[in-house]
């Protein structure tokens, strides 16, 4: 099977759909240490758990790093992962 950004987002999208009921859920089920940042390990977990190939896994985790960090802190808070989420989880 070919990854392409599409696949990608359909896999985050049905994730987030079936499993969780608002962007925050998401984002605390995630949130693995609960210190309100979600790191590359945390991206890659949620990653795996919507079906994205171990193969590029790391590389798509860094991308959305890049993407959405907009502090540049290295990790993704709330505010940055809820602008993002509110596509894929109704609140």
């Amino acid at each position: 099977m070919a990854w392409s950004k599409e696949k990608i987002l359909i896999n985050i999208e049905n994730l987030m759909r079936s499993k969780f009921t608002n962007p925050k859920e998401a984002f605390e089920y995630f949130d693995t240490d609960n210190d309100g940042q979600l790191t590359k390990a945390d991206l890659k977990q949620l990653l795996k758990e919507a079906k994205v190939s171990s193969l590029i896994r790391g590389l798509v985790a860094e991308f959305v790093l890049n993407e959405f960090d907009k502090s540049k802190s290295g990790t993704v808070n709330w505010e940055e992962f809820k602008t993002v989420a509110h596509t894929y989880v109704k609140e």
